[in-house]
């Protein structure tokens, strides 16, 4: 699937993945977690997880699944499952980090 594109996990070649274990990875640095106003957390039948977020860059769902290769891809779209961004190939590790420099992070703050 691509930008502009509605998103459809059904035409996805994506592995079983337990909600919960993406959740358990999101959820390993709370605050910045939370700073994306993650909700309405939906388990997509064992083949992945959906969120709502409203983050400075980003307001909408992100779709995140488990690919062939074990690692993950993060689909960016709008309240309407429109596709405003894809990221594939991401490992366990990079999963908040990545979405939080699409969704969230400002480069130019200051504490």
């Amino acid at each position: 699937m691509q930008v502009g594109e509605k998103f459809d996990f059904k035409k996805l070649s994506i592995r079983n993945v337990d909600a919960n274990y993406i959740l358990k990875i999101l959820r390993s640095n709370m605050s910045i977690f939370w700073s994306w106003g993650a909700r309405a957390f939906v388990d997509l039948n064992g083949k992945g997880l959906r969120l709502t977020v409203s983050g400075h860059h980003h307001k909408g769902h992100l779709y995140i699944v488990l690919n062939g290769a074990d690692l993950f891809d993060i689909y960016y779209c709008s309240n309407r499952g429109t596709i405003k961004d894809v990221h594939t190939d991401i490992f366990f590790d990079q999963l908040v980090e990545v979405i939080d420099n699409k969704i969230e992070r400002i480069a130019d703050y200051t504490y």
